[in-house]
């Protein structure tokens, strides 16, 4: 290595591959056997030493002289700070872990695009500019790190997280598209000493299009099979969704039972089927026609001014597909009618508009309902309430469509499967209990044998603990506001405060009865009591401020551990398709899999994973 570079009045070269700076006697590697490294520490270590270097001292005393003389507010008052600033140097690291971690970071980036994302010119000169010394190195490599040493501390992060859990519910869920692609989760939900919701992904299997007459085989050994071993005693229960429900059995799911109801009364009701293969034939048609589609878009823009709407496609993988392509039609009329007279197309009818009209009506509480239990913090303390809200939605619009034999029938057929499919809830303790612990419902939707129910039961799991009640010191009770923000106007949440605001007067008066006979029937007198806090505020932070309630923790952090829906697999797979397209390029199902355990926890990690 030539000496002839004026840096080395700062350096002293003691190898062939490490130098150390004169003035703070640091070692630095010089793999490259080039200065640039050395240069870089002079720039973010020695700021004055570097501008003399660059042949730049006479400017820098030039703007200390300006400084001293100007005013403190001076516009050159900032640029001495950003001399004096030192940039992060990228050599003030130890050499052996530098690389290691910039790897691993490029890994988990990796987690949310495809593999080739790494061999792209862009990317590749990207970092070239960058960082010149980093090394992009094949993609084997980067899978090698994701799939043994990250998932390998992903897995011991969940074992951490799960010991931290005292009771936990489990959820299995199965997604596959027409391709035959899929996924298959296993999920836990559980809620932590300090009442925080904690979800983790304990197991995922990707799926591809030969492994389709697998997935029994898969479903049937997803629990057994998983690597994490979860204590019996520990598990509450365990929400399968329709595909990986026990054969001849409903799936546990919330979702799924009611997506199972809508697409029954849709099957039954032959009228209405005709009516959705109407706008079916009319949407196809302008899918497959750029022509007819600009000349719709003319008919809305021009002959009836207004801004231009498109057509919703039918998806058969879609449970309110058939819904929101008829709404979409409904919302074109005009413009639809218009072009079907003109070009001689399937001609609807103004009964039948109608018609289309009131079914969304009639479907958009149940799309409501679908989007809250679907949200992955929902618990089954709100199946009851929203059953029972659903339930006097379908019987008003039964009263109020009377005057269309079709909407009216399809009202009817999905009211009676909701009685059905739903009929378990107001007998299955895990339902009865949450919703009892929830201090937004209690037991506003109960009647008097429910009540006691649930009364027994909280009696018989607190009995055994009894000791534990005497003694304890006595508790500063804190009240929390039932004030909140302004609601969400919705066709379910009117009706559900609807029922809340009438029930409300029964409630206490029934409950009466359990007082004053033992400390555990005065507790949940107290909590009885009770004003029901608003519907938009979390139940688990009012437990966690009300400690006067503590002895009730336990059976509170078991029963609203349990969530409403197993849906976690959809949601997973449309975020990760970039992972099935390597699957297809030729990585494996089971690098796959860790990789989607990987991505689906990483929200959870803590700070190994983060720094």
């Amino acid at each position: 290595m030539s000496k002839k570079s004026n840096v080395w009045q700062y350096f002293y070269k003691t190898s062939g591959t490490v130098a150390t700076c004169l003035l703070c006697n640091r070692n630095y590697s010089r793999r490259g056997r080039g200065t640039t490294c050395l240069r870089n520490h002079l720039k973010s270590k020695h700021p004055p030493e570097f501008l003399a270097l660059s042949g730049d001292i006479k400017f820098l005393d030039l703007v200390k002289r300006e400084i001293s003389i100007g005013s403190p507010h001076h516009p050159t008052a900032q640029l001495e700070l950003n001399l004096h600033e030192t940039d992060p140097d990228p050599l003030d690291t130890d050499e052996i872990s530098y690389n290691p971690r910039s790897d691993e970071k490029l890994a988990l980036m990796l987690l949310n695009h495809s593999f080739e994302f790494i061999e792209e010119s862009t990317f590749v000169n990207f970092v070239r500019v960058l960082q010149p010394r980093f090394l992009i190195q094949p993609r084997s490599y980067y899978e090698n790190i994701l799939c043994e040493d990250i998932h390998r501390k992903m897995q011991e992060h969940l074992k951490k997280q799960l010991n931290l859990l005292d009771a936990v519910s489990l959820s299995t869920s199965l997604y596959q598209d027409q391709n035959g692609e899929g996924l298959l989760s296993l999920s836990c939900s559980g809620i932590s000493g300090d009442f925080q919701s904690v979800r983790l992904m304990l197991k995922c299997e990707a799926l591809n299009s030969e492994s389709t007459s697998k997935v029994a085989c898969y479903i049937r050994d997803l629990i057994p099979s998983s690597t994490i071993e979860i204590p019996k005693e520990k598990t509450h229960c365990i929400i399968r969704d329709e595909i990986t429900a026990l054969p001849g059995s409903l799936p546990d799911c919330s979702v799924h039972r009611l997506h199972m109801c809508v697409r029954i009364a849709l099957q039954s009701n032959e009228l209405l089927q005709n009516l959705s293969s109407k706008c079916k034939q009319i949407v196809d048609h302008f899918a497959s026609s750029k022509m007819a589609n600009d000349h719709l878009k003319f008919i809305q823009e021009i002959r009836l001014t207004r801004d231009p709407c498109r057509l919703k496609p039918f998806d058969p993988f879609q449970w309110n597909s058939t819904f929101h392509m008829m709404a979409s039609v409904f919302r074109m009329k005009d413009a639809v009618s218009l072009y079907c007279e003109e070009y001689n197309l399937v001609q609807i009818y103004p009964d039948e508009w109608i018609e289309i009209d009131l079914c969304n009506k009639v479907m958009q509480p149940c799309e409501e309902t679908i989007k809250i239990w679907s949200n992955p913090l929902t618990t089954t303390s709100s199946v009851i309430p929203l059953v029972a809200a659903l339930r006097d939605s379908l019987r008003t619009d039964v009263h109020n469509y009377v005057s269309s034999v079709t909407i009216c029938s399809f009202a009817r057929k999905l009211l009676e499967e909701l009685e059905i499919k739903f009929s378990h809830v107001l007998s299955d303790m895990k339902f009865l209990m949450a919703t009892y612990l929830d201090p937004r419902y209690k037991q506003a939707f109960f009647t008097e044998r429910e009540e006691h129910l649930v009364a027994n039961e909280i009696l018989i799991l607190l009995g055994r603990a009894q000791e534990d009640l005497n003694g304890q010191p006595p508790l500063k009770i804190i009240k929390v506001s039932s004030t909140s923000s302004l609601k969400n106007e919705s066709k379910i949440d009117s009706i559900l405060d609807s029922i809340l605001t009438t029930g409300s007067t029964n409630t206490q008066h029934a409950t009466t009865s359990f007082g004053s006979q033992s400390q555990i029937k005065n507790l949940l007198y107290l909590y009885n009591s009770e004003p029901r806090i608003d519907r938009n505020m979390d139940p688990l932070m009012w437990w966690k401020t009300n400690i006067k309630y503590n002895s009730l923790y336990s059976i509170v952090r078991k029963f609203l551990s349990a969530p409403a829906s197993s849906v976690a697999s959809q949601r997973l797979f449309r975020e990760s398709t970039h992972l099935y397209f390597d699957m297809r390029a030729g990585l494996s199902s089971e690098n796959a899999s860790k990789m989607l355990l990987i991505k689906s926890n990483f929200s959870f990690s803590n700070s190994e994973f983060k720094e």
